[in-house]
């Protein structure tokens, strides 16, 4: 299985936070994007190309194949997993990835969504998945950089 650094839920997927801090801070060489939309859309895949330095390398996928790649991938260097929703996490957790730990940097507002902390709202199906993450023992935290105090999610919701 591919060495995971971390996994990132947040809507943004690749922004500066990725790109200067997190990247430096998790000693990644690269990154996974699973989500179907940004995978099926071949401008934005280029977009997200030109954001990364072109030494961290950068895979797109939709969610089966996403997790067949983590699964399958045997490199050794470090990749930093980013998803734009909890349950995507969920999904290629069943299906056999190992996760330890879930950082969320944002979960956008929406309707049926609640505020638990600033910039991250949760739906009743979000709730689920964390409920579903705290049986399975599997942290999750809200941090926005890595030299930010995280915050535990279970004790916001």
């Amino acid at each position: 299985m591919l060495n995971i650094s971390m996994v990132r839920v947040d809507e943004r997927l690749i922004h500066g936070q990725i790109t200067i801090k997190w990247l430096e801070a998790k000693k990644a060489n690269g990154v996974v994007i699973i989500d179907h939309e940004t995978a099926s859309d071949p401008i934005m895949k280029e977009i997200f190309r030109m954001t990364l330095p072109q030494f961290i390398g950068l895979d797109i996928f939709d969610l089966d194949e996403g997790t067949k790649f983590l699964i399958t991938n045997t490199s050794k260097d470090g990749v930093i997993v980013l998803v734009k929703d909890l349950w995507v996490v969920k999904e290629i957790y069943e299906k056999g990835v190992k996760i330890d730990e879930v950082i969320i940097g944002r979960i956008p507002s929406g309707i049926g969504k609640k505020k638990v902390h600033p910039n991250v709202f949760l739906s009743d199906e979000d709730i689920d998945v964390l409920r579903f993450f705290k049986k399975e023992g599997v942290s999750v935290k809200i941090q926005l950089v890595p030299d930010s105090e995280p915050v535990n999610l279970y004790d916001l919701v």
